[in-house]
């Protein structure tokens, strides 16, 4: 018997339908068995593969984070995946070989929790929608080689096998991966991705694995005509009216009010059920998302808001139930489509009491609702398509109203009015093309454009003026510091204060202005007023070598900023020739001191040969001759005839002692660059909020304290200044030089500034409250997870 004619004998069959119930596994037949491990292999490769493509997207991802935190989320992912990647793999190949163990009573689906999404398997959302996602599009599109693969384990297993407990369907399969990295703490950004390329890779790929299994189960002789049966039952004529049942979105394309099809093989049905929403538990044929959508366009065009200014959340479980009763039909909600209704309502709960937007702005997002539930059902990606268009100008929407504010007549504001237009159109032309919100992204972002090019106009001028007066006032507190620490208990002459403070501070004051005090400019004219300063005060005729040789190039430093001062030439040539005289002066006195030191050291010396020459007649002459000779310097060398010792102690003491008298009293040192460079660091800049001196010091760990060195420019903020008074205004800049933060409102206008201290305690009495300014779609979505994980929790 060849191999395309054999069959399996009623004894591996029979085989199958022993020990299903049992508590160990049951025996499985031969050829499913053979399909197990065939099909186990295959799907190992496959996933393997995916790995590499997750490695670059991440690292991709990783490089583009918006901040440090999910970078470092998604790092940490990218690491956690390569050391897991085979125990995924091996988990995943278990998972789907334990689901050939099919149970004798399938597993009941839970019906629609109120208080949660009965999503199962995840706590995020975002990762349960694009797993059912994934799994309604493979059965879609590998329907006939899935419904056969289906029919040929049903004859095999003692158990009816259908679409959900197929060992090999896309339900088994997705719900194996998604449990093989259940466990893996990772990004929601890295699960995501993982759950797309295994889509890619996997999921998209399934046509020829499924073609695969029903040839390698017709090799091994099951239902080997069951193809050619298929075809001939095809050409049969079908029930007249009749339509193609299943769940799949109709294509998104055309009218909000196309009639709803009552012709499909369970409308007759529906005669045993009264109109209305019927319990998908009643046996009813759930509605086929064509149909739903139809409904949900006739809903969105006759929706009543009751006024414009009232933020409404619509329940549209009773809308459908109303609509239903109009049109005398009965029909039941998909799971699946009913767990989107509930999350879409569950989203819009949080946009309606998003404390960040006026109410009238909600009131307009509010009535996005309908649409948006049906782009939802019409295409489960959108809620894990983070550029999926109809997302893109919600966010956008709620963007541009951020800092926006109602007034008495806010209905003729421009953003009003320009979102209200917005709303109408989606509401009056979206039916089921998506293309409609991009276009109308592209015109809200036209306009935002150009009421920020105003806006900002206004704003730099705000933020260059504080910038500029800060600048000022912190380079002359830095100037300030510099010539104290040079000037200080120092008797300097007139024209050198003269240099000081009538040019070199100015010098100092523009460099500061111009370049910081990091720059080696700024070093440069400071070492310059350090070096003028020494110049006058170096001990003399010591410095007298080292002073000849700095002289030419102090002089030059002076000549350049005097040059770049534009200072009068006159009063420049004046103080020069003063610099000069002082110099000159200076070295007269350094060849005086030196002569001097020179008379008394030889007086010195002389009294005390005469004094030794006197001891030696005295009665102790040898102790006293002894003593003299250790305590008394013999002449220089260039004074006597008689060789001296180089380092005779007597000699150096002495003239230390000469030098005293010459000097006088002892000179205080002249500070050195770093210690500059210190005073600089420390000079205090005067806050222009003067409110502050009034309040008290705040410690380090303040957690006030603390947020003021987090808040990112262009973060949005509510301030109230009375109760009467309460508006919302934006960080646009931080001047750093003297720690103060520059609020203004959407128009760029300042309205407000505080110095840290005060920003601090203004956050603390909750005067300025930060505003949730993120992408409200992803806000919205993160809440509705949130309370679903928290919900869990007490249950469990």
């Amino acid at each position: 018997m060849s191999e395309s004619s054999k069959v399996v004998s009623l004894s591996e069959k029979s085989a199958g339908r022993q020990g299903v119930t049992a508590d160990k596994p049951a025996v499985l037949p031969s050829a499913v068995v053979l399909l197990k491990e065939k099909a186990s292999t295959q799907l190992r490769e496959r996933v393997k593969a995916l790995f590499g493509k997750v490695d670059d997207s991440l690292f991709a991802m990783a490089e583009r984070a918006h901040g440090q935190e999910e970078q470092d989320g998604l790092f940490q992912a990218l690491r956690l995946l390569r050391v897991e990647r085979r125990n995924i793999v091996d988990r995943f190949v278990g998972n789907v070989e334990q689901a050939f163990q099919i149970r004798r009573e399938p597993q009941q689906e839970t019906g629609f929790a109120p208080d949660s999404l009965s999503l199962v398997h995840n706590d995020d959302l975002e990762q349960l929608v694009a797993a059912d996602t994934m799994v309604a599009n493979a059965k879609r599109d590998f329907a006939e080689p899935l419904a056969e693969l289906c029919i040929r384990l049903n004859t095999l297993y003692s158990v009816k096998v259908y679409d959900k407990n197929n060992p090999l369907g896309p339900d088994v399969i997705c719900d194996a991966f998604v449990a093989s990295a259940q466990t893996l703490d990772l990004h929601i950004r890295a699960r995501l991705t993982l759950l797309k390329k295994f889509e890619q890779e996997v999921m998209l790929q399934l046509r020829d694995f499924y073609e695969f299994c029903n040839q390698l189960l017709v090799e091994q002789g099951v239902l080997p005509s069951l193809r050619e049966q298929q075809r001939t039952s095809r050409q049969r004529p079908a029930y007249p009216g009749s339509s193609f049942p299943g769940n799949a979105a109709a294509p998104l394309s055309g009218g909000a009010n196309a009639p709803v099809n009552t012709s499909s093989p369970g409308a007759a049905a529906t005669a045993h059920f009264a109109p209305g929403l019927v319990p998908a538990a009643a046996g009813l044929a759930p509605m086929a998302a064509g149909d739903l959508l139809s409904h949900l366009g006739a809903l969105q065009s006759g929706a009543d808001y009751r006024g414009s200014g009232v933020a409404q959340l619509l329940d549209v479980s009773a809308l459908l139930q109303e609509r239903l009763l109009d049109v005398n039909q009965s029909a039941s909600l998909a799971k699946v489509d009913s767990d989107v209704i509930k999350l879409v309502e569950m989203l819009f709960s949080f946009i309606l009491e998003d404390r960040s937007l006026a109410t009238p702005i909600k009131s307009q997002l509010g009535r996005l609702q309908l649409p948006l539930l049906k782009v939802a059902i019409a295409d489960k990606s959108f809620f894990s398509k983070g550029g999926h268009p109809a997302r893109k100008l919600l966010n956008a929407l709620a963007d541009a109203a951020t800092g926006w504010q109602s007034g008495d007549n806010y209905e003729s504001d421009p953003l009003y009015c320009e979102i209200s237009q917005i709303v109408e159109r989606v509401l009056n032309e979206f039916d089921r093309d998506i293309t409609i919100f991009s276009v109308l992204l592209a015109s809200l972002d036209e306009f935002i454009a150009r009421e920020r090019k105003r806006a900002e106009m206004l704003e730099r001028r705000v933020v260059d003026e504080a910038d500029g007066r800060a600048k000022t006032q912190a380079a002359r507190a830095r100037v300030a510091a510099v010539m104290d620490a040079l000037v200080a208990e120092r008797d300097l002459p007139p024209v050198v204060q003269d240099w000081l403070y009538k040019v070199w501070s100015n010098v100092l004051f523009l460099t500061c202005v111009k370049e910081g005090t990091g720059s080696e400019t700024w070093r440069r004219d400071m070492r310059t007023a350090r070096d003028l300063v020494w110049s006058v005060r170096a001990p003399m005729p010591d410095a007298r070598k080292q002073l000849l040789t700095l002289l030419p190039v102090l002089q030059e430093r002076l000549r350049e900023g005097v040059e770049a001062l534009s200072y009068d030439t006159f009063e420049a040539r004046s103080l020069f020739a003063g610099l000069k005289e002082i110099y000159r002066e200076r070295f007269a006195l350094a060849q005086k001191l030196t002569e001097k030191r020179e008379r008394q050291l030889r007086e010195q010396v002389a009294r005390g040969v005469r004094a030794a020459t006197a001891a030696e007649h005295s009665e102790v002459a040898e102790t006293t001759v002894d003593r003299t000779a250790a305590a008394t310097p013999e002449p220089l060398p260039s004074q006597t005839n008689s060789p001296q010792p180089k380092d005779d102690p007597g000699l150096s003491k002495l003239t230390h002692t000469v030098d005293e008298q010459i000097a006088g009293p002892e000179e205080i040192a002249i500070p050195q660059m770093e210690e500059l460079e210190q005073a600089v660091a420390q000079a205090q800049v005067a806050s222009p909020i003067s409110k502050q001196e009034e309040l008290a010091l705040l410690d380090e760990s303040d957690p006030h304290w603390q947020m003021t060195f987090r808040l990112a420019q262009g973060s949005w903020f509510e301030l109230k200044r009375s109760e009467e008074e309460q508006f919302r205004c934006r960080l646009a800049a931080v001047i750093r030089d003297i720690e103060q933060f520059i609020f203004v409102n959407r128009n760029g206008a300042k309205v407000a500034e505080f110095g840290r201290l005060e920003l601090a305690y203004a956050l603390r009495s909750a005067q300025l409250l930060p505003l949730d300014d993120g992408m409200l779609f992803e806000r919205a979505l993160q809440s509705v997870i949130g309370n679903v994980r928290k919900k869990r929790s007490e249950q469990s």
